[in-house]
């Protein structure tokens, strides 16, 4: 058999052991096996030693562990002796070290990939490593992810806001075309709708950096939000809306908030058509709320404003001739 055909035999048997083998390569691999007792003899005795190694099924696999097993057999010989070794022995040992070898780096080079897509209701959804996307309506994600690397990718389509875990296992990046925002910190939320012709960073904890692969961009902290101008390619600061991320969480904070701004957030966030009317659009508005139910919230603004609520069943109407 030539070196081609033998290596080609050694790579067969390798990934029969690892479990990563096609079937018709399986179907080769047992042809051969079926041409003599010795070719069989050497796919058995490489599985034993396989097995005797303890390395798994590879779901669980730790890369570490295996090569800490497997350096000790591959360790040269004291200089000065001349150890001879049986000939299956030998290419025993070259097959455990490739399926290992073959093992190690498809672990360390494997990326899983998630996709999510949110229509008409938020979605929010776990990465492996606890982080948590959140996708506001209309919001399209590509996720590329890799435990080994500890690298993980988002591109993303629409508004999400990204949390992640305190201790942060992953280095995390959001691509949106051009434009990458590299996670410092836990919670962020983007908005980059495709018909928009900015995007917006707002930060809520930690720290994020907005830049291009040719140009550095902007560092931000939490309460700042950053825009980028996909026409003129520019960066700039502003300060961050406080209920940026109210469509994930349900909490919202409004000081000397008019009613008609509220109003059209809530409705936003709900999904629900709610009117004004009165004179009662610039009637302002100071108070909070903490991932509480529609009817709930406007039963506190109609109390402290003096207001009536009216619902016939296609839009909530608030009415007044006043505010107090």
């Amino acid at each position: 058999m030539s070196e081609k055909e033998e290596f080609y035999i050694d790579s067969l048997i390798a990934k029969y052991i690892v479990g990563e083998i096609s079937p018709s390569e399986e179907k080769e691999l047992k042809d051969w096996c079926a041409l003599s007792p010795e070719n069989q003899k050497m796919l058995d005795d490489e599985v034993f030693i396989f097995e005797k190694a303890n390395l798994g099924n590879g779901k669980n696999f730790d890369p570490d562990l295996a090569w800490n097993k497997i350096q000790p057999k591959i360790k040269n010989a004291p200089r000065g002796k001349i150890i001879s070794f049986p000939l299956w022995k030998i290419a025993a040992g070259f097959i455990l070290i490739c399926a290992v070898s073959f093992l190690i780096y498809q672990q360390i080079n494997t990326t899983d990939e998630f996709q999510y897509m949110s229509e008409n209701q938020v979605e929010t959804q776990t990465l492996p490593d606890q982080t948590t996307i959140s996708l506001n309506r209309e919001t399209e994600v590509s996720i590329e992810y890799n435990e080994h690397k500890k690298t993980g990718l988002i591109k993303l389509s629409g508004e999400s806001l990204v949390s992640i875990p305190p201790d942060k296992k992953v280095n995390w990046k959001v691509q949106v075309d051009q434009l990458l925002i590299e996670d410092i910190g836990t919670v962020f939320n983007v908005k980059a709708y495709p018909e928009s012709p900015i995007v917006e960073v707002s930060v809520v904890e930690g720290e994020v950096r907005m830049y291009l692969e040719s140009m550095e961009g902007i560092h931000l902290l939490a309460g700042e939000k950053g825009v980028y101008d996909k026409t003129s390619s520019n960066f700039y600061k502003e300060e961050a809306e406080a209920n940026v991320a109210s469509y994930s969480t349900r909490s919202f904070s409004y000081f000397n908030q008019d009613l008609a701004s509220v109003v059209s957030q809530l409705s936003e966030v709900y999904q629900t058509s709610i009117l004004l009317e009165g004179n009662i659009e610039a009637c302002r508005l100071t108070v909070e709320f903490e991932n509480e139910d529609l009817d709930t919230i406007l039963s506190i603004i109609s109390e402290t404003l003096n207001l009536e609520i009216t619902n016939n069943g296609k839009e909530i109407i608030l009415s007044g001739t006043s505010c107090y």
